[in-house]
Parts: structure tokens; C-alpha cells; sequence
């Protein structure tokens, strides 16, 4: 194999089961979390590490954002957006507090760090000294030259705001900073307040999803924001999911033979019987379904799990909104699906408990599982997540599908895996925001500061950004701030040359700092890494 087609992953390993866990949790910026590709993306996902003057580089590549989109202005519409540097808004207009705005976009991730194996697993802890020796071993079988370069692609923002009380006495006002991010990228994306120059505690707004699902480009977000309540909608209680019956089903104890020729796939087959018109059914475990709306007809199933899988003695939910389902048999088979010729499966079954519970109650029990799942794979950002934030994102997702009023026309699968997965993965805008106080005829200086991931086109894409990183920026698009003037600093560090762009930055000439136009809705900067 190529050393520019091979993929540095945990699962190449030779190492033992659990060296190979510890080193994914230890190893840094070498340990590849487990990846949602999306179906359309292919082999892109698989550029991870590439060579760079005799050496290995080991980059980030953001496999998330949403592709699509129409074309806007003069920028590119790239296959992954990764959404525009929004500004700060104050929670209530008020006409006495003017600011003037500087942001600056700072480079300095894109600078390479030479790692040594030895420095990488020396940071590592909770090691024996063989499972050190071991993970060096394996270290040197990864990185043949003593060591990777590590660099990144996305850069450092200061969005600094000087606010200016016009008036006799002290103004208390609350600051919301926007952001856009997936609730799974939170801990590398969530900006951090100052107040010149002392840290705020914030507190996170999080965003509906829904009426950017596919945001491809700035005016996306900008036709969320169209409506002007967008903020006022997230401040807003959900609608009490205590309030909301439930009828259980919970799947516990399934049993069946191990995987052999004759059965490949030993699984749990639930039949039932329900009409869609006053009843859907949400499933939590289940892998496959099969509906017949006109023959009134539902089979959920799933594999039955063996020791050591993640799901192994985890109880499987079915929840039932409306009128009972009627009927409900259980069955093992060979494999899994639900081709009528598939061989019963002898020795094998499930315990089925039926009993009435709340909304808010399953779907916290379900999340909470769902989360300790996540972490026990190693996808440790989740260990960032606040429960409560996710919770709200996962109710919202629901409510969007129009569930529980609309069950004749909710034409939905049922999989809570899939509502959670999107309230994780699909970027939304939300907000850090904190209290502040200005003084009369005084001023004070806000900062927010972030890691901002860049758009760009995956590397199969044969488009004429490959190796474009994009960064966006808008002006005023949802904030009710006035600002007197917004400048923009670009701290290059000599590491990149610009391909296209609207601020006017002059590299050679030494322009790093442009004053923004607040009639200009819309900046881009296109970029690409200077080759060395």
C-alpha cells in the first residue's frame, strides 16, 4: 500500500485490545475519533494523513458541515461550509451603547509542530512501562522518522468589541456572541468572553437545527435569521415532554446461539400490529424496520448482541405515541431483515415488559444511555457536553418532526438514534452569553475568542478548491448592535497566500489591517498554505 493511501487508525494497530484503547484515548491529536460519514462523501473521508517534506503530516479534517448550497456573491460555495463569524448582539436593542468592532484572524494553528514518538507517549498517562514500550513500538511502526508533523486548519478569531455608554448612568445589558457548530464539536468551537481582559462565565443558548439543515453558504444562515426571532426562539421553553404519554415496550435478557454458517446473523424480530393514522411508534436499539401502512403491519429487529458489545445487556425501547399497538410477537431468526424465507431460530429469545411512562422520562433515560455509549467508544468530546443542552436539542428535533399532534401524516422511521445523532452532528447557531455593565459615559472591551474551523472541498472533489480553506465573516447579520466602525486583522505569519477575497488585504504590500464597510454584508477570505 501506498504510505499516501494508508490511514493512521487505532484499529491498524498490532497492539493488544486494550493498549489499542488507551492509546485512542491518550494518544492526542494521532487518535482518530469514530467518524459519521455521510453516504455521499465517499473515499474523501479517507485523506488523513499525507506527506510533507519527508515527513508525516498529521492534520484535522473536518468531516462534518453540510454540503450543497447556491452561489453567493463573489465567494466560493465550497462541499463543506463551515458557516461565517457572526457578531455580537445585545439580548435587548438600546440605543445608548455603540461599538466599534475588530476581529482579527490569526494563523498561527497552521504553523507545523514537529512531535517526537517518544514526546507523544511520554504525555500519555495511566500507562504500565510495557504498555508504554508497547505503544512506542507501535508509535515507531506508525511514524518511521522519530516523529510526525502536526499542524491544523483552522484559525484563531479575536472578535474584540469597545462598548461605549452614551448615557448618565450605568447600563446592565446581556451580550449573546452567535457561533455555528455542531453540539459535538462544542468544547473545539465554543468561543470564550472577556471583559477587558477578565474571563466571563457563560451561559450556552443552543439553536434550532431545522431551518438550516443543508446550509451551504452565508445566505442560509442569513434566511434564518430573516425572521428576526431566531435568538428569541431558543430563549423560548419547549413544550413540557412530561405532558406527553408514552406507551413502553422494553426489550431485556435477548438470548440466542452464537454467529455460525447456518445463522450469520442471529437477530430478534418484533411483529405488530397498529394503525398509522393514531398511532407512531419510536424505536431505541433496533436496527432494521419494515412498514406496511395499508395492511396496518410494523417489524422492528435487532442483533442479538454477544459479551462485549457496546449494546450487551443494554435494554432496547420500543414507545408508542397515541393508540396501542396490537398483536406484539417476538421471534429469533438466523439473520437479520425480514424476507419471509428466513429460518427461525431455535434456543434463542427476549423478554418483553409493557408498562406507561412520559415522554420526558424515556427520553431522558434513552439519552443518558445514549451518551455513555458515545463515551465509552472514545468519543470523548461528548464528555464536554452538558446534559440538559443536548436534551433540549434532541426535544427540538422531535418537536420539528411534527410528532405527537401529527400522527396520520408523520411519515417518519422512528429511530431515536437517528433524531440523536442529528441534535449532535448537524451544525446549528447558538450563543455563549453572559451579563455585563457599562458605566456612564464610560466604555468596556468585549472579547470573543475561538478556534474557527475553515470551509473547504474534500480532496476527490477535482474541484478548483482543492487546498482552499475558506473563512467567512458577516457584518451585522442578527445583531441589534450599532457599530461605529469594524476593522479586520490578518495575522498571516507567512504561511499562506490568498487565492480570493473581498477585504482588501495586501500581503505583499504589507496591508494586514482593512476597515470594514457595514453596507458590505458579506467577507470572504480564500486561502491556500504556502507550499515549503
Amino acid at each position: 500500500m501506498n504510505r499516501l493511501d494508508y490511514m493512521v487508525q487505532v484499529e491498524d494497530l498490532h497492539a493488544s485490545p486494550a493498549l489499542r484503547a488507551r492509546i485512542a484515548a491518550l494518544a492526542g491529536e494521532v487518535r482518530r475519533p469514530r467518524r459519521r460519514f455521510r453516504p455521499w462523501m465517499g473515499v474523501c473521508a479517507a485523506l488523513a494523513v499525507v506527506v510533507l517534506g519527508g515527513a508525516w503530516l498529521v492534520t484535522n479534517v473536518r468531516m462534518g458541515g453540510n454540503a450543497g448550497g447556491s452561489g453567493h456573491d463573489e465567494a466560493s460555495t465550497f462541499l463543506s461550509y463551515a458557516g461565517p463569524i457572526f457578531p455580537l448582539t445585545l439580548e435587548e436593542e438600546n440605543g445608548t451603547i455603540t461599538a466599534q468592532r475588530n476581529i482579527t484572524l490569526d494563523f498561527a494553528p497552521w504553523q507545523r509542530e514537529w512531535i517526537s514518538n517518544e514526546e507523544e507517549v511520554a504525555a500519555m498517562e495511566g500507562l504500565t512501562e510495557a504498555e508504554r514500550q508497547e505503544a512506542l513500538e507501535q508509535y515507531n511502526q506508525w511514524f518511521t522518522d522519530g516523529g510526525y508533523y502536526r499542524s491544523y486548519d483552522h484559525i484563531l478569531v479575536t472578535d474584540s468589541y469597545t462598548l461605549t455608554n452614551h448615557s448618565d448612568t450605568g447600563q446592565e445589558v446581556t451580550v449573546y456572541y452567535p457561533f455555528a457548530a455542531a453540539l459535538e464539536k462544542l468544547s473545539q468551537y465554543r468561543p470564550a468572553l472577556t471583559v477587558d481582559g477578565a474571563e466571563l462565565d457563560t451561559t450556552l443558548v443552543v439553536g434550532s437545527n431545522g431551518a438550516q439543515y443543508s446550509a451551504g453558504s452565508w445566505e442560509d444562515y442569513q434566511a434564518l435569521f430573516s425572521g428576526g426571532d431566531y435568538l428569541a426562539t431558543a430563549l423560548e421553553p419547549l413544550r413540557d415532554p412530561a405532558s406527553i404519554p408514552v406507551i413502553v415496550y422494553e426489550f431485556t435478557d435477548s438470548y440466542g446461539p452464537e454467529g455460525s454458517e447456518e445463522a450469520p446473523n442471529p437477530s430478534i424480530r418484533a411483529s405488530m400490529e397498529l394503525d398509522y393514522d393514531r398511532t407512531a411508534v419510536l424505536s431505541y436499539g433496533f436496527q432494521g424496520g419494515s412498514y406496511d401502512r395499508e395492511a396496518g403491519t410494523m417489524m422492528q429487529d435487532f442483533s442479538i448482541p454477544e459479551p462485549g458489545d457496546s449494546s450487551y445487556g443494554k435494554p432496547r425501547y420500543l414507545l408508542v405515541l397515541g393508540e396501542d399497538v396490537a398483536g406484539l410477537t417476538t421471534g429469533g431468526y438466523a439473520a437479520g431483515g425480514f424476507e419471509a424465507d428466513t429460518p427461525a431460530l431455535a434456543d434463542s429469545g427476549v423478554t418483553v415488559t409493557r408498562y406507561e411512562s412520559d415522554l420526558d422520562t424515556m427520553f431522558r433515560t434513552i439519552l443518558a444511555d445514549a451518551l455513555a455509549r458515545r463515551m465509552d467508544t472514545q468519543d470523548m468530546m461528548y464528555a464536554a457536553l452538558d446534559f440538559e443542552t443536548c436534551y433540549r436539542a434532541i426535544l427540538d428535533r422531535f418537536y420539528q418532526s411534527g410528532l405527537p399532534e401529527n400522527l396520520a401524516q408523520w411519515q417518519g422511521t422512528g429511530a431515536l438514534e437517528d433524531f440523536i445523532s442529528e441534535s449532535f452532528t448537524v451544525d446549528r447557531v447558538s450563543w455563549v452569553s453572559a451579563q455585563i455593565t457599562v458605566p456612564a459615559g464610560g466604555s468596556v472591551t468585549v472579547e470573543a475568542s475561538f478556534a474557527k474551523a475553515g470551509s473547504f472541498d474534500y480532496a476527490c472533489a477535482h474541484t478548483k478548491n482543492r487546498g482552499v480553506y475558506g473563512y467567512d465573516l458577516v457584518t451585522k447579520l442578527g445583531s441589534n448592535l450599532t457599530c461605529t466602525e469594524q476593522t479586520a486583522t490578518l495575522e498571516d505569519r507567512g504561511l499562506i497566500e490568498i487565492v480570493r477575497q473581498n477585504f482588501g488585504f495586501d500581503l505583499e504590500n504589507g496591508v494586514k489591517t482593512v476597515t470594514l464597510d457595514a453596507e458590505t454584508e458579506h467577507y470572504y477570505l480564500e486561502i491556500k498554505r504556502v507550499t515549503e
